[in-house]
């Protein structure tokens, strides 16, 4: 394969794989996450935090891709990024590389909203179990 054709080849194919990897964390993490707010708060919170999670990966996914630029000291147009084949495979493993880490980062944020969903349905449950307890009395 020439490097002018392994450019987009690479490029879409660190998209793609990106985007395939989010979604299927997204289809791992759905059930978790719709157990852990479903007590909490039926209401349109809870809600928006379950269907939001799908998006936020995808979305971090492309920021992560996008991060990523073919330009630099020594390659400052295209025929000099297309002539480098090592320069055009060290970028795509960037790509994959930034993806990884913007997808951590956005996990490592999911998470700690699910930690505010988990905490605040102890809450409800400790102030339950006092105010039955107190009805008994």
């Amino acid at each position: 394969m020439t490097n002018e054709a392994y450019l987009p080849v690479s490029y879409f194919a660190a998209a793609a794989g990106g985007v395939a990897l989010a979604a299927a964390t997204a289809a791992v993490l759905a059930r978790p996450g719709r157990e852990a707010t479903a007590e909490h708060a039926p209401g349109p919170l809870a809600r928006i935090v379950r269907r939001v999670l799908p998006t936020w990966l995808i979305l971090a996914a492309l920021m992560g891709f996008a991060s990523v630029t073919y330009f630099d000291c020594g390659h400052d147009s295209y025929s000099k990024i297309v002539a480098d084949r090592d320069h055009l495979v060290h970028k795509t493993g960037e790509q994959a590389s930034a993806i990884s880490n913007y997808l951590a980062v956005a996990l490592a944020a999911y998470g700690l909203v699910l930690v505010f969903f988990l905490w605040a349905r102890a809450a409800a449950r400790r102030t339950a179990r006092r105010t039955t307890f107190r009805k008994v009395l």
